[in-house]
């Protein structure tokens, strides 16, 4: 459920964020909004998780301006979280998808469904696992695609006991979300 624009408090927030740069700014998306937003998931989100904000000189103006201490979030009861912490596929960028291009500073990309789904990995509580099995049973993601991805572009980047734990997981989303692969 593909939208021209995101819903309300979103669309009054980001046209106030808009307003309030001086200069475009690319805010790379992941978590809830994207998956609530952009991708029709009927869940709701106070944050608008980011991974990059380019230029990176940016993301000061914009955690000022729309962080969790900000006057918008006073507003409008949401923010922009810039996410310092977070595993994702080695080539995301390659693969983004422009969403809502309705302002001329805020230009919002959204990352594509599988990669979006390995930035869930790590962390997996249960609204995540529930944002995974959305976006298969939607058609969004392939078992094949996800683990390909996950053994190229994750996985070897991993360190500690994270391969362990991300590939545990991983086993358990497959499982779940398409049964007929056990």
């Amino acid at each position: 459920m593909r939208r021209d624009g995101p819903a309300e408090p979103w669309l009054s927030f980001l046209d106030d964020l808009d307003a309030s740069l001086e200069d475009p700014v690319d805010l790379h998306c992941i978590g809830g909004f994207v998956v609530s937003q952009h991708f029709g998931l009927a869940r709701e989100t106070a944050d608008l998780d980011v991974l990059t904000v380019i230029p990176p000189g940016a993301a000061n103006r914009v955690a000022e301006v729309a962080g969790k201490a900000s006057p918008l979030r006073i507003r409008h009861k949401v923010y922009i979280d810039h996410v310092t912490i977070c595993s994702y596929p080695d080539s995301y960028q390659s693969r983004l998808i422009r969403v809502f291009p309705l302002w001329t500073k805020v230009r919002l990309w959204a990352l594509e469904p599988h990669d979006l789904a390995l930035t869930k990995l790590e962390r997996s509580n249960d609204r995540d696992i529930r944002d995974v099995m959305f976006l298969a049973q939607a058609g969004l993601i392939t078992r094949e695609t996800l683990l390909q991805r996950f053994e190229t572009e994750l996985e070897p980047y991993l360190t500690g006991r994270t391969p362990t734990w991300n590939r545990s997981t991983l086993q358990m989303w497959i499982s779940s979300c398409w049964p007929e692969s056990r």
